[in-house]
């Protein structure tokens, strides 16, 4: 699976950040072991944006950060204690647009069975880890109807323990899915 993903986003061109836009970056950190992994986080209710959501580790870009890459890794080092030296970055799905308006590109990058995780941060309220083929079953806890420029779409909810994943981060999940293992899930039907 992970020479799949690593063969298919190393080629990938996703859609670039919308430059009009403000910009953030998050990543998509897929933990390397028998049954590979992808790497969420649950924020705190004690920060004002998103708080109790689930989401990739990641951020706003700042001024000092020279590409989103760097913003997506700083971010998750500051948020989970993700050592951004043990992170291989193979590449990036497409950027999407957030609600508030903000261009987020998400960067895919593998990261070693053993890496190191706090909930220490104040952003952070637990890190946990999903294996990928729970997310290739489309198991939808629910669908979320969305209406966007006249088209209507089901954006599926996933819950893992007591954890849900969804809005932008699984919209962001279902597309690295569909580009890194041709998932094929359909975002016009309600999925299974």
């Amino acid at each position: 699976m992970l020479n799949e993903i690593i063969t298919k986003l190393k080629v990938y061109e996703g859609n670039p950040p919308v430059e009009e836009l403000r910009k953030a970056a998050v990543l998509i950190a897929i933990v390397d072991c028998d049954e590979p992994e992808l790497i969420y986080t649950l924020r705190s209710n004690k920060v004002g944006s998103h708080g109790g959501e689930v989401s990739f580790p990641g951020g706003m870009h700042e001024e000092d950060d020279i590409s989103l890459e760097i913003t997506a890794l700083r971010e998750s080092e500051e948020e989970t204690g993700l050592n951004r030296d043990q992170v291989q970055i193979i590449g990036s799905t497409d950027t999407v647009v957030s609600r508030y308006n903000v261009s987020v590109t998400p960067y895919v990058g593998i990261v070693p069975d053993d890496i190191s995780l706090n909930n220490d941060s104040d952003e952070i309220e637990a890190c946990f880890r999903v294996p990928i083929n729970n997310l290739l079953k489309d198991k939808r806890y629910r669908n979320d109807r969305i209406e966007r420029n006249g088209e209507s779409f089901f954006m599926p909810a996933y819950k893992f323990d007591s954890f849900i994943i969804w809005g932008l981060t699984a919209m962001m999940t279902v597309d690295f899915l569909n580009i890194a293992l041709d998932a094929g899930i359909d975002l016009k039907t309600e999925g299974k």
